[in-house]
This record gives structure tokens, C-alpha cells and sequence, in this order.
């Protein structure tokens, strides 16, 4: 089989805030791929993996201490941002060291994509990057079997994937402060959890993993509704006046912008629009 594997950091066990030292972020952060990789290969020996690295400039994971015959998307800006390389070939997605979304009470580092978006809602539902991410992924029939991360964001991710395995690694008190795992304890976790969701995709099959992922009425409204209608809330009104220059968007408000359609890729790529037009309002 083969297997898509977002990589951010935020979630990453022992990582506190962005000031960390580089070197140390991307040790952890390319041991917890790792822990994830082995939990697949330790029931799936074939499988065949891409990863995507999905923190700031995507230029994290230390190539030479991955397997060798994985693949890696690396560096940005690309299309597709954090599910950059993941097409309709592959049969389960994992995602690592994610977060909790903008204004969740006591998580780590939360945010959702970047701090010049305040608030995302898909179909009038607030979601953060899993739920976005799988938007599209859903689209391709490609199941979410794993997410890893601070203790809001399993929370929060789980009410959207109840039969996703999820890890708790460490515990927000604060933004920039937590309990955590350390390293060796937060990767074996992960290989557990990956190993077990792997157990379960290679029994009953991606197409059903798939399919039970839309079940629900808050899971359809927001994976499978078309067309379907994205909310961003900006912080100030001029970030929303520079976004609302993108075009088929609707200004709803000082600082909300609207957008409709039927296609995934097109909601996605207005949402990154969202994001280079809070870039330049910083630069005014």
C-alpha cells in the first residue's frame, strides 16, 4: 500500500515554541517521521511512503537519517501546501506533530496556517489544518488513519475522525508552555499508534476506512458537502481588504471573506491566497 505522511511541528513532543533552536526542531521533528515510518514497515513491509515536509519554509526533515527508498516533499511555496505529492494513488493519510487551530484554550503553538488567519470555517463549522487538509484528501477517497500532537488537538481532530488512532504527546498549559514526552517516549507511542492504524487499514480496506469517514452528520457537512462554502476571518479589516481582491470571493464582513465551490483544490488554493495577502498587509 502507500502511505501519505504530513509532517508539521507545533505537535512535535518537546517542542515549546518557535524560538527553539533550529537543529533541535528539526531532530524531533525528523525522529517523530521516523517513529512513524517504522510503525508502518513493522506491519506493512512493502509499503511505499511519501512525506511531506509541512513547516514553514518545508525545509525541516534530515534527509540522510530517513529510510532511503522513501520520498520527500520538501521546500515552498508549492500548490498544495501541507498535502503537497498525496494524489488519488495513495490509500491512507497520517498526519504528524500537528495542532490545534487559532484560539483553542491550552494548546500548543495554535494557530491555523499562519497567525494572520484568525479563524476558519468550512460549511459554518470552525476547523482547523487536519480538517482543511482532509478536505481535500477525502475528495481523493483517501482516509485519515493517524494523527499525533498536543493533548487540544487530539481533542479537537478526533470529534471530526472518530475512527482515526490518535496520539497525545504532550500537554499545553499555555501557548508556549506544556508537559511533554520526551523524544524516545513520544516516538514509541507513535510507532504503536501507526502500527495499530495500519492493522486496521490493511483489514478492512481503504475503501471502507473512506466511506465510515464520511458517516456522520458534522463529518459530511464538512468532508463531503458540495458545493461547499469557506469562511476566513482575518485579524484586522486590512488583511480582509487585500484578500478580497482574490477573485470569486465575497467580502461578508470588516474582516470575513467568503468563498464557494464545488472543488476542493480551487477552496484550498483561495485559502493560500488568504495567506499571501496577510504576508503583504505586514509589509503596508
Amino acid at each position: 500500500m502507500r502511505y501519505f505522511i504530513s509532517q508539521d511541528m507545533e505537535g512535535v513532543g518537546g517542542l515549546v515554541s518557535w524560538s527553539e533552536g533550529i537543529q533541535e526542531q528539526r531532530e524531533l521533528i525528523t525522529g517523530e517521521t521516523c517513529a512513524a515510518i517504522e510503525g508502518i514497515r513493522s506491519v506493512d513491509k512493502e509499503a511505499a511512503i511519501v512525506v511531506a515536509d509541512s513547516h514553514g519554509h518545508m525545509q525541516n526533515l534530515l534527509l540522510d537519517k530517513l529510510p532511503q527508498d522513501v520520498q520527500v516533499v520538501r521546500g515552498a511555496p508549492r500548490p498544495l501546501c501541507m498535502v503537497e505529492g498525496a494524489d488519488a494513488t495513495c490509500d491512507a493519510a497520517l498526519f504528524i506533530g500537528y495542532h490545534a487551530p487559532a484560539g483553542t484554550l491550552h494548546a500548543s503553538m495554535d494557530h491555523t496556517f499562519t497567525t494572520t488567519i484568525y479563524e476558519v470555517l468550512a460549511n459554518g463549522h470552525a476547523v482547523g489544518e487536519t480538517e482543511l487538509n482532509m478536505i481535500l484528501l477525502a475528495h481523493l477517497g483517501i482516509p485519515l488513519i493517524f494523527g499525533g500532537g498536543d493533548e487540544q488537538y487530539c481533542k479537537f481532530s478526533q470529534e471530526f475522525f472518530p475512527h482515526a488512532v490518535f496520539v497525545t504527546t504532550k500537554w499545553a498549559t499555555g501557548r508556549y508552555s506544556q508537559r511533554t514526552l520526551m523524544p524516545e517516549a513520544s516516538r514509541a507511542l507513535i510507532r504503536d499508534g501507526v502500527a495499530n492504524a495500519t492493522r486496521q487499514l490493511m483489514t478492512r480496506g481503504r475503501t471502507t476506512l473512506a466511506d465510515e469517514q464520511l458517516q456522520g452528520t458534522l463529518q459530511h457537512e464538512v468532508l463531503a458537502t458540495s458545493p461547499s462554502t469557506w469562511t476566513v476571518r482575518f485579524p484586522t479589516t486590512s488583511i480582509c481588504d487585500v484578500a478580497a481582491w482574490i477573485p470569486g470571493s465575497l467580502r461578508s464582513g470588516g474582516r470575513e471573506l467568503t468563498y464557494t465551490s464545488d472543488e476542493p483544490v480551487e477552496l484550498y488554493r483561495f485559502l493560500m491566497s488568504c495567506i499571501v495577502a496577510g504576508r503583504y498587509d505586514k509589509d503596508l
